[in-house]
C-alpha cells in the first residue's frame, strides 16, 4: 500500500499485509493529506510529519526504511507491537536527527543494535525492549556488543528514559562504571530486565542521583541489595534474589513478584507509608491476608495474586484503604464471603478475585455504592444465588466475568443494555438461563461488546442483539441448546473484527448459505464441532487458524481448495462421513499446521505421502478409516510430532523403525492394521525418549522382544509425578490462544475407552493379538512408570518375569492367551495399585497367592490354567508326590519315643491329643502348622483323603 502526502511528497511507506488496510482505514481513503491519517501528527506551520505512532496495530509485512528516513522532521517514532518481517534494525536512523522519542519494542528485530542510534543526541526516550523469541534459530534477541552499552549512550546526555528489556548486554563484564552513569545525568527511568546482569552492576547504582524508576528483574544479581538513591520511588525486582529492603521507606512503588519469599509476608512492608503500588505476585506466600496492610493508607494498587493466602478477606481493607483503585487477589485459597465494604470503596476501579474458594450470595448486597468500578473478575469461585442486581447499576463497568460459579436463575439480556461501556461479558458455566426477550429494535443501543462468552447458559436461539455488534472479536455460545440453522448474518458479527467463534456442542442442523463469504481478521478460530450439521465440507476463509467440524454428519470428498487456507494451525474433521482420497496437498498446506485430525471417517486410498521439510505437525490422527499402503517415510520431516495415530485402517507395512528418530513422539498407535514382521528397536540409545503410549495391537507382528528394546524409553522409566499435566496443543493465533485437546482410544481394564484428556504421566504398552513369541524380557521391569501392560493373544513362552515387581504404578496387567508356564511369582503381590489382572489361558501351575491385591481378583483372572489351584478357583491344591515323599522322609527321622509316650497314656488321652492337635492346626502359626501337617499325613489321615 503506497501512501503519498500532498504536504510532504517524500513520505512513502510500504506495508504489504492486506490486514494493514483494515487496521488503518484512513490510510486507504481518497484523502491524500496524510496529516489527517491515523497515527500521524504534522507541524501546523510547515506541514511536515513530526510524529508517527503505529503501535499495537499488528501490521505485517515490511517497512521501506529508505522512505521512512526521509522524514527528517520526525520527532517521535513508535512502531511497537507490530509484526513486521524479521530483520536486523535497519541502518540509517542517524538521518532522523530531530528524534526525541524512539520506540522499537516488541518487534522481531534481532542482532546488533546499530551504532547510528548513538548519534541521536536529542533522544529523551529510547525503548528497544523485548524482541521476539521464535523457534527459528536464525532469529536471535537484540544485543549490545560492538557497540556496547557504554558506547551507545555516551552521547545521549538528554536521555531520561532507557528501556532495554531482554537486550543481551551480558558481555559488558566489568565495563559498568562511573563513565556510563556520568553519560546519563538526566536519567529518570531505567529498565534492564532480563539483560544477563551480574551483581557487579549493583555497586554503581548510587551514581544515578535522579533515578526515580528502576527495573532489574530476572537477572543474576546477588542477595546483597545496595543503597539506592533517595530519589528512587519505583523499584522492580521480580524474579531476583534479595535480602531486605527495610531501609527504603521512601518507595512509592514496589514489585517483588516471582520471588520465593518466606511463607509470611515481610512485616517491614507495613512501614512503607508512601507506597501506592505493591505487587507480590507468585511469591509463595501463605497464611491469612496481613492486617498491617491497612497502614498503607496511600495504597492504590494491590496485587497478591498466585499465592496461597487463605481465610477471609479482611473487611478492614474496604473500610481503611480508601485510595485503592485496583485489587488483584486471584488464584489463592481465600474463602468466606466478599466484604460488602469492598464495593463501597470510592476509588475502586478493578476487582479481581478469580480462582479462590469464595462463596455465599452476592444478591443480598444492596449497599454497593462504588460508581468507579470498571472491571469485576469473580470467576472460578463458589458464589450462589442470583446474579447481583447492583452490577447492573455500575454504569462504568467494562468487564463482567462470573464464569465457573454456582449462580442460578434467569438473566434477561436487556438487563445489560444500560451499561454503555460494557465490552467483556462472561457468564459461562453456571446454572443460569439466558433469555433474549426483545426483537431487533430493542438492541440497537445495546453496548458494543468485544468479547461475549455465554457457554452452558441454556440458550435456545441466537441472541438478536448480535446483529448490531460491530466490534465483537470473540463469541462463545458453545454447549447450549440452540437448534435449527446457523444464520448467514452470524458471519457479519463484528464487521470483520471477529476472530473467535465457538458454536460447538449445540443441536445445529444446517448452515444457511452463503458460508463465510465475508472477510475475517487474521488468526480466526471457528469451532462448529459436536452438532448435527450435514452436507458437503464448507471451506473456511484463508485467514482461519483453527477449524473444527468434528462429530457432525458432513459427507462427500474434501475438495483440494481446503489447501488454500494457508494460515491453518489446526484442522479437525474427525467423526464425520467424509470419503474418497485425502488431498495430498494437506501434507504441505501450511508451515504453521500443528494438528491434522481426520479420524473416524470413510477415507480410502493411500496415506498422505508428502510431508515437506520443516513440517511443524504435532498431531496426526488418521485412524478409523480405510486407508491402505505404507507409512510415508516423509513423516520423518515432522520432527515436532507428538501424536501419531494410524490405528484401524488397512495399512500393509512392516514396523516403521525410522519413527524412533522423532524425539518428541509421545503417542504411537498402529493397532488393527496389517503390519507384519519383526520389531527392530532400538537403532540407537536415543529412541522414543518421550514415548508414553505404544499400541501395536491386532496386527501380525512376529518374532521376539529384544532385551534392550525399552532401554531409552525415559518417559516410562523415570518416576516423576510432579509433572502431571494434560497433553494438548497450544495454538497461537494473532488475536487469541486456543488449546487443542488430544484424544486416543485404548483398551483399558478390558474395555475400549476414549481418553479425551491424556495425562503426561499415563503410560501404556499394548502388543496384544499379534504373533510375538519367545520369553518376556526381564528388561521390561525398568519401566517403573508403566500404568498398562497388555501382551495377550501372542505366543510368549517361559515364565512370568519377576522383574514385573518393579512396575509399582501398574494398574492393568494382561498376559492372557499365551503359552506362559511355571508358577505365579509371589513378587507380583507387591503391585499394590493393580486393579485388573488377567493371566487366563496359559500353562501356569501351583497355588495362587492369597495376599494383598490377589485376594480381590475373580476366577476370570486365572481360568484356563489347568495346573493352578486355590481360591478363587474351586480347585483345591494337592501336594505333588515329590513333596509327599519328602514329608515321609522327614517324618521317619522323628523321635519315635515321643510318639509311643502319646499312645501309652491310653486311648482316651490319644483322642484328646488328636483334638488338641487339630485345634492348633487351625489356630497355630505357619511353621507349627507345617509340623502338624506332616504328623497327620503320616499317622492319622490316609494320603488319598488329604485334598
Amino acid at each position: 500500500m503506497a501512501l503519498i502526502s500532498s504536504k510532504n511528497p517524500s513520505f512513502l511507506i510500504f506495508f504489504c499485509s492486506p490486514y494493514s488496510l483494515s487496521t488503518l482505514p484512513s490510510w486507504n481513503s481518497n484523502n491524500t493529506d496524510c496529516c489527517s491519517w491515523e497515527g500521524i501528527t504534522c507541524d501546523e506551520v510547515t506541514g511536515h510529519v513530526i510524529s508517527l505512532d503505529l503501535s499495537g496495530l499488528q501490521i505485517r509485512g515490511r517497512i521501506d526504511s529508505e522512505s521512512l528516513f526521509r522524514l527528517r522532521s520526525l520527532q517521535r517514532l513508535n512502531l511497537a507491537y507490530n509484526e513486521f518481517a524479521a530483520s536486523p534494525i535497519p541502518s540509517g536512523f542517524d538521518q532522523l536527527t530531530s528524534l526525541t522519542h524512539l520506540n522499537l519494542s516488541r518487534l522481531p528485530f534481532y542482532g546488533q543494535i546499530p551504532l547510528e542510534i548513538s548519534r541521536l543526541t536529542s533522544l529523551v526516550s529510547l525503548d528497544l525492549s523485548y524482541t521476539y523469541y521464535r523457534n527459528d534459530s536464525r532469529i536471535l534477541p537484540l544485543k549490545l556488543e560492538n557497540p556496547n552499552i557504554g558506547t551507545l549512550v555516551q552521547n545521549l546526555s538528554n536521555l531520561s528514559e532507557l528501556y532495554l528489556f531482554r537486550v543481551n548486554i551480558s558481555a559488558q563484564g566489568s565495563e559498568w562504571g562511573p563513565a556510563f552513569f556520568l553519560s546519563l545525568p538526566r536519567l529518570h527511568k531505567l529498565s534492564l530486565r532480563a539483560c544477563g546482569l551480574s551483581s557487579s552492576f549493583y555497586s554503581s547504582l548510587s551514581q544515578f542521583h535522579f533515578l526515580s524508576e528502576l527495573d532489574l528483574s530476572s537477572n543474576n544479581l546477588s542477595s546483597a541489595v545496595p543503597s539506592f538513591p533517595g530519589s528512587l520511588h519505583k523499584l522492580i525486582l521480580r524474579d531476583s534474589i534479595y535480602s531486605s529492603l527495610s531501609q527504603l521507606h521512601f518507595l512509592s512503588e514496589l514489585d517483588l513478584s516471582y520471588n520465593n519469599l518466606s511463607s509470611v509476608m515481610p512485616n517491614f512492608i507495613g512501614n512503607f507509608s508512601s507506597l501506592t503500588v505493591l505487587r507480590l505476585q507468585n511469591c509463595s506466600l501463605s497464611g491469612s491476608l496481613p492486617s498491617f496492610l491497612v497502614n498503607l493508607s496511600k495504597l492504590e494498587h494491590l496485587d497478591l495474586s498466585f499465592n496461597s493466602f487463605s481465610g477471609p478477606i479482611p473487611s478492614s481493607y474496604g473500610n481503611q484503604l480508601l485510595n485503592l483503585k485496583k485489587i488483584v487477589l486471584w488464584n489463592n485459597l481465600l474463602n468466606g464471603t466478599i466484604p460488602s465494604s469492598l464495593f463501597s470503596l470510592p476509588s475502586l476501579q478493578y476487582l479481581d478475585l478469580e480462582g479462590n474458594k469464595l462463596g455465599g450470595r452476592l444478591d443480598i448486597i444492596h449497599n454497593a455504592s462504588s460508581t468507579q468500578l470498571e472491571d469485576i473478575y469473580l470467576d472460578r469461585n463458589n458464589f450462589q444465588g442470583m446474579v447481583p442486581s447492583f452490577i447492573f447499576k455500575l454504569m462504568k463497568l467494562r468487564t463482567i466475568s462470573l464464569s465457573f460459579n454456582n449462580f442460578s436463575g434467569v438473566v434477561e439480556l436487556e438487563s445489560f443494555q444500560p451499561l454503555e461501556n460494557l465490552s467483556f461479558l462472561d457468564l459461562s458455566d453456571n446454572y443460569l438461563s439466558i433469555k433474549d426477550s426483545g426483537g431487533n429494535s430493542n438492541f440497537v443501543s445495546f453496548p458494543q461488546i468485544r468479547s461475549l462468552s455465554l457457554r452452558s447458559c441454556n440458550i435456545t436461539e441466537f441472541p438478536n442483539f448480535l446483529r448490531n455488534q460491530e466490534l465483537m472479536g470473540k463469541l462463545d455460545l458453545s454447549n447450549n441448546r440452540i437448534t435449527g440453522g446457523v444464520p448467514k448474518w452470524i458471519w457479519k458479527v463484528g464487521n470483520g473484527t471477529l476472530y473467535y467463534l465457538n458454536l460447538s456442542r449445540n443441536a445445529l442442523q444446517r448452515i444457511e448459505p452463503p458460508f463465510l463469504h465475508v472477510s475475517f481478521s487474521d488468526g480466526v478460530t471457528l469451532d462448529l464441532s459436536f452438532n448435527k450439521l450435514e452436507g458437503s465440507l464448507p471451506i473456511p476463509p484463508p485467514s482461519t487458524s483453527f477449524f473444527s467440524l468434528s462429530n457432525n454428519s458432513f459427507s462427500g470428498e474434501i475438495p483440494v481448495s481446503i489447501c488454500n487456507t494457508t494460515s491453518l494451525e489446526a484442522l479437525d474433521l474427525s467423526r464425520n462421513w467424509f470419503s474418497g482420497w485425502i488431498p495430498q496437498c494437506l501434507g504441505k498446506v501450511s508451515d504453521g499446521l500443528k494438528v491434522l485430525n481426520l479420524q473416524g471417517n470413510a477415507f480410502s486410498g493411500t496415506l498422505l505421502q508428502t510431508f515437506k521439510k520443516g513440517c511443524n505437525l504435532q498431531t496426526v490422527d488418521l485412524s478409523e478409516n480405510q486407508l491402505e499402503g505404507q507409512v510415508p517415510r516423509s513423516l520423518a520431516n515432522c520432527t515436532m510430532l507428538e501424536v501419531l495415530n494410524l490405528g484401524k485402517n488397512q495399512i500393509n507395512d512392516v514396523f516403521p523403525s525410522w519413527v524412533e528418530a522423532l524425539s518428541q513422539l509421545r503417542v504411537l498407535v498402529l493397532k488393527s492394521n496389517k503390519f507384519h514382521g519383526q520389531i527392530t528397536l532400538p537403532q540407537s540409545n536415543q529412541s522414543f525418549p518421550m514415548l508414553q503410549i505404544f499400541d501395536l495391537s491386532s496386527n501380525s507382528f512376529s518374532g521376539g522382544l529384544s532385551s534392550n528394546m525399552f532401554q531409552s524409553w525415559k518417559a516410562m522409566i523415570e518416576e516423576d509425578k510432579s509433572q502431571s499435566k494434560f497433553l494438548h496443543r497450544r495454538l497461537n493465533s494473532s488475536r487469541s490462544i486456543v488449546y487443542y485437546q488430544d484424544t486416543v482410544t485404548i483398551v483399558f481394564k478390558g474395555l475400549e475407552r476414549k481418553l479425551t484428556k491424556i495425562l503426561t504421566i499415563f503410560t501404556a504398552i499394548d502388543l496384544s493379538n499379534n504373533c510375538f513369541h519367545g520369553v518376556i524380557p526381564e528388561s521390561i521391569g525398568i519401566l517403573k512408570s508403566l500404568r498398562l501392560l497388555n501382551i495377550s493373544g501372542n505366543g510368549f513362552t517361559g515364565q512370568i518375569p519377576t522383574s514385573l515387581e518393579n512396575l509399582r504404578e501398574l494398574d492393568s496387567l494382561d498376559l492372557s492367551r499365551n503359552n506362559i508356564s511355571g508358577e505365579i511369582p509371589w513378587q507380583l503381590t507387591k503391585l499394590t495399585f493393580l486393579s485388573v489382572l488377567n493371566l487366563s489361558q496359559n500353562q501356569l501351575v501351583g497355588s495362587i497367592p492369597q495376599i494383598k491385591q490377589f485376594s480381590t481378583f475373580t476366577n476370570k483372572s486365572f481360568e484356563g490354567n489347568l495346573g493352578l489351584c486355590g481360591p478363587p478357583l474351586s480347585r483345591k491344591c494337592i501336594p505333588p508326590p515329590s513333596v509327599m515323599l519328602t514329608l515321609e522322609d522327614e517324618a521317619s527321622e522323628l523321635d519315635w519315643k515321643f510318639m509311643w509316650i502319646g499312645f501309652g497314656v491310653g486311648y482316651g488321652a490319644g483322642m484328646g491329643v488328636l483334638f488338641w492337635t487339630l485345634t492348633l492346626w487351625k489356630k497355630g502359626n505357619k511353621e507349627y502348622n507345617k509340623f502338624i501337617d506332616r504328623m497327620l499325613s503320616l499317622i492319622f489321615v490316609p494320603r488319598k483323603y488329604l485334598l
